[in-house]
C-alpha cells in the first residue's frame, strides 16, 4: 500500500492561484509590519537626540522633526497603530512644548496631536466594541476594560496633555467649544484608574494641574475643586518627588489657593531650583526650574 507521501497528487490551476495570492498577501503583511517597525525604530533614534544642540529648555527642531517623521511613517503604514500613536504625541508635545515658539507652530504641533490622539481613541474603542460604548463606561470600567492593552494609559496621558496644550494655544473660546476640560478629566482620570504611579504620577499630576488652572464656571466646569488640585499633587510628590513638574505645580497651587502654605511653597520651590536636570531628560526638566526661579521672585522668596 503507498503512503500519502508516495501518492502523486495532480494540483489544479485554481488551487496553486490561491496558494500564490495566500504568499502574496502574507509577504505583502510581513513587509508592512517590518515597515512599521523600522519607521518606530527610526522616531525612537530621533527621540533620544531631541536634546542635541538644546539651550535650556529650548531644543533645536532637526531631531524631533526626524522622530514626528518616523512616526507618521508608521502611522501611515498602519493608520491607527497605537505605539506609533502615543510616540508621537509625545514628540508632538515637545516639538510645541520646547522647539515651538509662536502661537502658529504650536497650534500646528497641538492640532496634528488632537487628529492622533481622537484616531487612537477610537482605535482603542474597536477593542471594546466601539467608540460609543468606551466613552459610555466609567474611568474605572474603561481601564478595567482595557487592561490587555499596554498602549492604552500612553495614548491617554499623551493625548489629554495634547488636549490641555491644544486648549492654550487656541484660546479659551475653542477650547470650551471642544470641551477641553472634560477630554483631559475624563483622559486623565483613566490614566489614574489604570495606575497611580503610571509615568512617575502622571494621571495625579495631569488632574492636578487641571484643577489648578481650569477656570470654573458653573453648569459646564462646576466639576473643578482647587482642595482637589493640591490632594492630587501631594500624591503626585509623594510617589515621584524628583518628577520637576510634580514640585512646581504643587507650589504654584498652593501660591494661589493656600495663603497659609505659602513657606512650604517657597520650601519647594527652593528645592527644586538646587535641582539639576537629569540627564534622560535634560530639555523636559530645565523648563520647570526655569519656571521655579520666576515663580519664587513672584512669591517674595
Amino acid at each position: 500500500m503507498k503512503t500519502f507521501r508516495e501518492t502523486p497528487r495532480p494540483t489544479s490551476p485554481r488551487a496553486i492561484f490561491f496558494c500564490l495570492a495566500f504568499a502574496v498577501a502574507l509577504s505583502a503583511g510581513t513587509g508592512s509590519l517590518l515597515a512599521q517597525a523600522d519607521a518606530i525604530a527610526e522616531g525612537d533614534a530621533a527621540f533620544a537626540r531631541r536634546a542635541e544642540g538644546a539651550k535650556g529648555a529650548r531644543a533645536l527642531s532637526g531631531p524631533i522633526d526626524q522622530a514626528i517623521a518616523g512616526y507618521e511613517k508608521a502611522l501611515k503604514a498602519k493608520p491607527g497603530q497605537l505605539e506609533a500613536s502615543w510616540k508621537l504625541l509625545r514628540a508632538l508635545h515637545f516639538k510645541g512644548e520646547y522647539v515651538a515658539t509662536t502661537s502658529e507652530a504650536k497650534q500646528t504641533a497641538f492640532g496634528r496631536g488632537k487628529q492622533v490622539v481622537e484616531a487612537a481613541v477610537d482605535e482603542l474603542g474597536k477593542r471594546v466594541g466601539g467608540r460609543a460604548k468606551l466613552d459610555a463606561m466609567t474611568p474605572a470600567a474603561a481601564a478595567k476594560a482595557l487592561a490587555g492593552v499596554p498602549e492604552a494609559p500612553y495614548v491617554f496621558l499623551w493625548g489629554a496633555v495634547d488636549w490641555g496644550l491644544w486648549g492654550d494655544a487656541f484660546g479659551k473660546l475653542a477650547a470650551a467649544r471642544q470641551g477641553v476640560g472634560d477630554k483631559v478629566r475624563r483622559y486623565g482620570e483613566i490614566v489614574l484608574a489604570t495606575d497611580p504611579r503610571f509615568e512617575e504620577a502622571g494621571g495625579h499630576r495631569l488632574l492636578g494641574r487641571l484643577h489648578t488652572l481650569a477656570p470654573k464656571v458653573p453648569f459646564i466646569t462646576g466639576w473643578v475643586d482647587r482642595d482637589l488640585a493640591i490632594d492630587h499633587l501631594k500624591k503626585a510628590v509623594a510617589i515621584a518627588p524628583q518628577n520637576p513638574y510634580n514640585q512646581l505645580y504643587l507650589a504654584d497651587a498652593l501660591l494661589q489657593y493656600r495663603s497659609a502654605a505659602k513657606p512650604e511653597a517657597i520650601a519647594i520651590l527652593k528645592r527644586l531650583i538646587a535641582q539639576k536636570p537629569s540627564a534622560e531628560k535634560p530639555v523636559e526638566d530645565a523648563a520647570p526650574i526655569a519656571e521655579a526661579k520666576v515663580l519664587l521672585g513672584k512669591a517674595g522668596g
